[in-house]
């Protein structure tokens, strides 16, 4: 019966995002969701982390830090492009709302398709964009 889904990628604008995403389910008595996207193609090589690897070491890095304010925070590392792995999430799980922060929501950036943008034109729910930077 909905929750708050959150991107994050290890950035520490992604970060602030998540701690406003968990204050606001906190608020609203609703579990948080926390989702990264990765390229499957990326860090494929032999003896190098893959990027499966790596997506999931950022949200274990999230989880922790959120979990101590935020008790019921459930996760998922999907291959694909940021906006588009947060928005299906958001769609498969019945969000109520998604938070996304205003990294490149400014200038031209924003007109090239930010990941922000991007999910506040495409998500199945309401978008709570968080002042980031």
């Amino acid at each position: 019966m909905g929750m708050i889904v959150v991107g994050v990628d290890g950035s520490e604008t992604a970060a602030a995002a998540a701690r406003v995403a968990s204050n606001l389910a906190s608020a609203m008595n609703l579990p948080l969701h926390v989702v990264t996207a990765y390229d499957r193609e990326k860090g494929a090589h032999p003896g190098t982390t893959s990027a499966l690897e790596t997506a999931e070491g950022v949200l274990a890095i999230a989880a922790a830090d959120l979990r101590l304010h935020q008790h019921e925070v459930t996760t998922a590392a999907i291959a694909g492009k940021p906006a588009d792995v947060v928005c299906a999430e958001a769609e498969r799980l019945d969000a109520t709302v998604i938070v996304v922060g205003n990294k490149r929501m400014r200038g031209a950036s924003r007109v090239l398709g930010a990941v922000a943008s991007r999910v506040a034109t495409h998500a199945p729910c309401d978008v709570y964009i968080a002042h980031t930077t």
